[in-house]
């Protein structure tokens, strides 16, 4: 049974400015996403032309475009008029899908796991509809920097909150414009024990950093940021997980 979370109350409002912010080609959102999140996310899934798929907050459909599976199916809590016929939608929350069990080659929840609590709920429903031999992957920004604290002018990291200790943010503006939304913070280990405890084996883990002097070249050429970065810790984290 779905208990409601301020993701559910709260991102219908903000889904149409955060799909402005993301497709916007002179912000840096934009870059991150195609530099670092969407080509790592497909590199992990591996060749899918046989594969049913689901993609947990698929958004736009951009992950099931990519990879082109046999079966694609996305889901998300906001109503979607840009995916593709050839892709199966439904508005559903991750922490009471309504697929079968063993139903999927592959689950991807990409930027979803941060927005509510119940990180355990939506794992046991993800490793549920996942077949045996199957994997799971999850996307997100990497929570030990991800609102932790700030880049100095030298690029150094700046620690200014407890990474041991969970907590929640609320009133929180992607890019400054999208929101306002809660976001969850817990420790990476928490993440990996949650699926691990559910009965996943990791597969591999992926950080990904922002590759500054490229980075920068874009800036110069016209990119909008009102966010200093450093190409020192990781932005982004990737969990393989693997159902056997």
């Amino acid at each position: 049974m779905r208990t409601e979370s301020a993701c559910w109350q709260t991102w219908p409002e903000a889904a149409e400015t955060y799909s402005r912010l993301i497709e916007d080609l002179t912000r840096d959102s934009h870059y991150l996403r195609s530099h670092g999140l969407k080509p790592t996310l497909v590199r992990m899934m591996g060749d899918c032309s046989n594969a049913r798929i689901l993609d947990v907050g698929c958004g736009d459909g951009w992950l099931l475009d990519e990879v082109r599976p046999r079966e694609g199916y996305g889901c998300d809590i906001v109503k979607q008029s840009k995916i593709k016929p050839e892709w199966k939608f439904e508005i559903q929350d991750v922490r009471s899908l309504s697929y079968p069990d063993e139903f999927f080659d592959e689950v991807v929840a990409s930027l979803v796991l941060i927005w509510f609590e119940e990180l355990d709920v939506a794992i046991r429903q993800m490793y549920r509809v996942t077949k045996s031999g199957g994997k799971m992957v999850i996307a997100m920004v990497h929570p030990y920097f991800y609102r932790m604290g700030e880049p100095d002018s030298q690029g150094n990291f700046v620690i200014s909150r407890d990474l041991s200790k969970p907590f929640k943010m609320e009133d929180l503006k992607i890019g400054g414009v999208a929101g306002p939304l809660t976001y969850f913070y817990r420790p990476l280990p928490d993440y990996f024990n949650a699926c691990t405890g559910t009965g996943f084996r990791i597969g591999q883990v992926i950080d990904w950093f922002v590759d500054m002097e490229d980075y920068l070249r874009e800036t110069k050429s016209g990119m909008e940021s009102n966010i200093l970065r450093t190409g020192k810790v990781p932005l982004y984290c990737f969990i393989e997980c693997i159902k056997e």
